[in-house]
């Protein structure tokens, strides 16, 4: 009797332990999911010329909001990308200008999360750049927090 109550504690613990690990493996599919609709919602708007696309996704009315890129020499905030993004929406052309691939979405909290991909522009020089976005959940959606750029080398 004493094994039986010994396997049978055994098999209770694997059997809870497993259903852990298949809610945190649901969860991170949905998050990933959710957090790939941003994504594509950034490329939808860089696509349409249209900034209004993406803004709802960009915490820009958080004090710790941030983005680092190549052709900008320091740091900037939310200030300096609605200028960039007023500049789009006179400039802007629609058209196949980006397209983000290679995603990786990792969960770090409930509420915390980031993602790595590249980032292929298709403008008078086409290049590519290493790309990786900070989310934080915010009642109940993903916003991007922080975003950083790094111009990739081209191959010869």
């Amino acid at each position: 009797m004493k094994y039986l109550l010994i396997v049978l504690s055994m098999t209770l613990l694997v059997s809870c332990h497993s259903d852990e690990q298949g809610d945190v493996m649901r969860n991170q599919k949905i998050v990933e999911n959710q957090i790939q609709e941003v994504i594509d919602a950034l490329e939808k708007s860089a696509n349409k010329a249209d900034p209004s696309l993406a803004e709802p996704y960009i915490m820009m009315d958080d004090k710790r909001f941030y983005e680092i890129e190549d052709f900008i020499p320091e740091p900037f905030g939310a200030n300096t990308l609605r200028e960039i993004h007023d500049w789009v929406r006179k400039n802007g052309k629609p058209g196949n200008n980006v397209r983000y691939t290679k995603q990786r979405i990792y969960l770090l909290s409930p509420t915390t999360a980031y993602a790595t991909t590249i980032q292929e522009l298709n403008f008078e020089k086409p290049s590519k750049s290493r790309v990786t976005f900070v989310f934080l959940k915010s009642d109940g959606k993903w916003e991007i927090i922080h975003a950083h750029y790094s111009t990739m080398p081209k191959k010869d």
